[in-house]
């Protein structure tokens, strides 16, 4: 898909595998499921967005379909991307055949607002043009990349970072400083100020890789949400303070009201890694403390639990079922009824790490193994009860109990297992049920 692309249009294969690489687009599904109104589109395993340049929209003119189309096809997002490639090649003046001559293209697609950004992007894609490698793609297809030691190296050297222009809220372990912080313009962004005290903080997921999350958050117009957190948990950003009024769950009451938190990933995906629960955890107790909230499902919200406007009262309670079903009741996902964080993300860990509590909602009647394989979750009789396993907790099929032998209190591993919980709209491994 990606050669073809390529040589069709004249653009060099090795530089979309290392952009794509970069953008985490070679594990997107073939054809993926596309909310209307999505805050982070992408297309392609390029992830073409709406950035400082809109390669999304670009891609989509001059292949003469719909953005919609691009991103739910990915094969024809990836060609849209080659032909944007081409596009800028053409506008910078590009020699083909001089891997170097691509920078300027590079910088442009990353569609970040600032210079140094651009540069940094740059610097990041052909350092793994120079280095190479082997790198994972979807229905576990490999994809290796030939080191290229003629890439010069004053273009894998990212840009020292700026001084920045403000600071991050954030006052829980590393600090402020620990917080990229994110200037982003506020005209048709978000709202200065607040017409209520924050009483919630709403959980996202972003559909879109770092890069053009960020990208998105900082230029897309409409739509904007305080913090991003990185699939891996490394890092961690900031676009407008918590005193100011973010555009992130459709619902304006709600939106007066909340602090909201993205975490880079996929609402359809079962692969939210443990270290970013941990550092959005940090992040969530942090906001949550500083405006005296308690640390429970009262507070958390998921944007897939926000009422939609359109269907009941702006005003009515957040959806209080299970995962499975608020993502299935249409009357909530804020405007055009969004679904995120998605089935698949472990409340009762994400709570705990967070140093607080889930609802029985957010587990099930048998025991059930979260994704790490680490703590087992069950609520019976309305009580969550929570295991740690000494060692990996064992998926049965569903509508068995999962099992494992837990920690005892001095930390060794006690006799006898106890499991954890199943179901068909699993909130979270996907396992044993």
């Amino acid at each position: 898909m990606i050669t073809r692309a390529a040589h069709e249009n004249g653009v060099p294969a090795e530089l979309m595998i290392a952009v794509a690489q970069i953008e985490g687009g070679l594990m997107l599904e073939a054809v993926r499921e596309v909310e209307e109104d999505e805050l982070v589109p992408v297309a392609g395993v390029l992830e073409l967005r709406h950035g400082r340049f809109n390669s999304l929209a670009r891609g989509a003119e001059l292949l003469g379909r719909t953005e919609e189309e691009l991103s739910i096809d990915t094969a024809l997002g990836t060609e849209a991307g080659a032909r944007v490639l081409d596009d800028l090649a053409r506008g910078f003046g590009v020699s083909r055949g001089d891997l170097a001559a691509w920078a300027p293209v590079v910088e442009e697609l990353s569609g970040h607002l600032f210079e140094r950004d651009r540069a940094d992007y740059r610097a990041r894609v052909f350092k793994l043009l120079r280095a190479g490698g082997k790198f994972s793609a979807r229905d576990g297809e490999v994809i290796e990349l030939a080191g290229n030691l003629d890439v010069p190296v004053w273009l894998t050297i990212s840009p020292p970072p700026l001084n920045a222009l403000d600071v991050s809220d954030y006052t829980g372990p590393g600090g402020p400083e620990s917080v990229i912080w994110f200037e982003t313009p506020q005209v048709d962004k978000w709202t200065p100020g607040r017409e209520a005290a924050v009483s919630m903080i709403a959980i996202h997921d972003t559909e879109g890789g770092w890069d053009a999350s960020v990208a998105t958050l900082q230029n897309d117009p409409g739509k904007s949400c305080h913090y991003i957190v990185d699939a891996d948990g490394s890092r961690v950003g900031q676009f407008i303070h918590e005193w100011d009024t973010g555009w992130h769950v459709g619902n304006w009451y709600y939106n007066s009201r909340m602090v909201g938190i993205e975490h880079v990933g996929y609402a359809g995906k079962d692969e939210y890694q443990t270290a970013m629960y941990k550092r959005s955890g940090e992040l969530a107790k942090d906001i949550a403390t500083r405006h005296g909230l308690p640390i429970d499902r009262t507070t958390f919200i998921a944007h897939a639990e926000v009422p939609n406007g359109s269907k009941i009262p702006s005003d009515s309670a957040p959806c209080m079922d299970s995962p499975g079903a608020c993502v299935k009741n249409t009357n909530y996902g804020g405007a055009n009824h969004h679904t995120d964080p998605g089935i698949y993300w472990e409340w009762c860990q994400y709570m705990e790490l967070a140093g607080g509590t889930c609802k029985c909602n957010d587990a099930y009647e048998l025991w059930n193994c979260v994704h790490d394989l680490s703590m087992m979750v069950r609520c019976p009789a309305g009580e969550v009860e929570i295991v740690h396993c000494a060692d990996a907790c064992v998926v049965e099929p569903i509508g068995v109990n999962d099992h494992c032998t837990p920690v005892t209190p001095g930390g060794e591993g006690g006799a006898g297992g106890m499991g954890g919980a199943g179901g068909e709209d699993g909130n979270g491994a996907g396992v044993g049920g």
